[in-house]
């Protein structure tokens, strides 16, 4: 233990013998024991700051308490599907309940992914001038933070996966794939971001006027696949793999299968995304959706764009992309009146049964079981 803060190994410990204490608790449905798993590497980077050397105690206590903060604020609290995943991958390819130890690090690497999620969202939330996430306000709006040290945190953020990659797996066999899995993700989720944010192009400090001629199924699918697909589904089942020491150069079919079954459960969740963006209650959905304002590539826009009159496009034209209320209003009511909701459950029903039958198509029979699991969590979701 020498070289550990005293409050870490604690905490380690506590959240070890809460795996351990019982069987049923060394699984993925158990939110308890993860989070537990989340006070340890929270304490973990924290006491980090401690380590700097040439900053007085009290600098180091105000980092202290700002980023304990921070973390507290912007990594839990959503509904973990994500690092619970990694869990649920392990148990499955492990097909037996899990060790203590495999517990704690399938936790410690589904709390990465969640890591990554917080980086994300605190970046996106700034780019899309959004106002809450998760029934608070962004992290960026508080007032103790403001822009500036909004970017500079999501990087933080960022750059604490990797420390804690390093602290928990250096000496594990699959560090390197591990790495690089975190790595291509991130790559792969900000051409995406990259793709959305310029659904609507900039030119000379500002957007150009709005062309719907750029909002095109093709585009939307292009865009979620690498902005949601690869970090909301594919990373979890990966790291799952990697951690059981399944070589993708070796045995590749299995990840081959997961990015299949991913993709589509990635682009059924994003369209979810975009429909409850318009219609879910703010107070449901736990923010205040903004894609209509903020001119995004939705799917919502493409659908109607397929349906559209000449004098319905024209609602379009006038209203879509610009911060004015009524403008919002006169979209969400011509979505209502194309009947896209419907449009919408037509679809979902229909991707329900296509995403049953790739599932069952995957061998090992096993391994169909962490499909079901995600596509559980999502089905029919309002939230």
């Amino acid at each position: 233990l020498i070289g550990f803060h005293p409050r870490i190994v604690v905490n380690r410990l506590e959240a070890k013998q809460s795996a351990e204490t019982d069987r049923g608790i060394m699984s993925s449905t158990d939110k308890a024991a993860f989070l537990k798993v989340f006070d340890t590497l929270k304490d973990e980077l924290i006491a980090d700051f401690d380590t700097l050397p040439g900053l007085s105690d009290d600098l180091k206590q105000q980092l202290k308490e700002y980023y304990t903060f921070c973390l507290e604020k912007t990594v839990p609290g959503g509904k973990m599907t994500r690092g619970l995943t990694v869990v649920k991958g392990v148990e499955v390819l492990k097909q037996r309940p899990l060790t203590e130890e495999e517990f704690f690090d399938a936790a410690v690497l589904g709390w990465q992914v969640e890591w990554l999620q917080a980086f994300f969202l605190v970046a996106d939330d700034i780019m899309d001038s959004s106002i809450t996430r998760r029934g608070e306000p962004c992290w960026y709006k508080r007032p103790n933070v403001t822009q500036d040290n909004g970017i500079n945190d999501a990087l933080l953020l960022e750059n604490l996966i990797y420390k804690s990659l390093r602290r928990h797996f250096k000496k594990h066999p699959s560090y390197v794939h591990l790495l690089e899995l975190f790595i291509d993700t991130t790559f792969q989720t900000e051409v995406g971001q990259h793709i959305d944010t310029n659904g609507t192009p900039y030119a000379d400090g500002k957007r150009a006027p709005l062309d719907l001629s750029r909002f095109t199924l093709d585009r939307y699918q292009g865009c979620v696949r690498y902005k949601t697909c690869y970090y909301s589904f594919y990373l979890s089942c990966a790291l799952a793999l990697a951690y059981c020491g399944v070589d993708p150069e070796t045995s590749p079919d299995l990840y081959t299968k997961a990015d299949a079954v991913c993709m589509r459960l990635g682009e059924y969740f994003q369209i979810q995304d975009d429909v409850l963006d318009a219609f879910a209650p703010p107070e449901v959905l736990g923010k205040i959706g903004t894609d209509i304002e903020d001119a995004k590539c939705s799917w919502l826009v493409c659908k109607a764009l397929e349906m559209v009159t000449p004098e319905q496009r024209q609602v379009l034209v006038d209203n879509y992309g610009k911060w004015d209320e009524e403008g919002v209003k006169k979209v969400k009511a011509l979505y209502k009146e194309l009947d896209l909701e419907k449009v919408f459950n037509d679809y979902e029903d229909e991707q329900k049964e296509a995403c049953d039958a790739l599932i069952a198509s995957i061998e090992p029979e096993s391994f169909q079981e962490l499909f079901k699991f995600l596509l559980g969590k999502i089905y029919k979701r309002q939230k």
